[in-house]
């Protein structure tokens, strides 16, 4: 049983436009870091959802109750390393692209 105080039973209520455009910015920042997840196969169980989640969420009239839904989807992020994770794929796709490079060179300046 959820208690009178839990936030699903507290009535929403409109942001002013600064907040708004905090909880939109921060709509945009999720969407942007799980595509780049989804992209890079990061927590691949979760991120088409968690995409399509924020994505469907985007564009609407934000209240207070997606300004919580915001930070917590930010504290999601940061529990599950995502950043990181993230940072960690796109270091090794440079490595492997300027191994490649530097293979290509080599069998170049090696040819007749």
């Amino acid at each position: 049983m959820k208690s009178p105080g839990d936030s699903k039973y507290m009535e929403a209520f409109e942001l002013g436009q600064e907040e708004s455009d905090d909880v939109f910015f921060k709509e945009a920042w999720l969407i942007y870091f799980w595509r780049r997840a989804k992209v890079h196969g990061v927590e691949e169980d979760i991120a088409e959802e968690r995409l399509q989640f924020w994505i469907s969420r985007s564009g609407q009239t934000p209240t207070s109750h997606d300004a919580v839904d915001v930070e917590r989807g930010l504290i999601e992020l940061r529990k599950l390393g995502i950043e990181q994770q993230l940072w960690e794929a796109s270091r090794k796709e440079v490595e492997q692209a300027s191994s490649a490079h530097i293979g290509n060179d080599v069998a170049e300046t090696d040819s007749p």
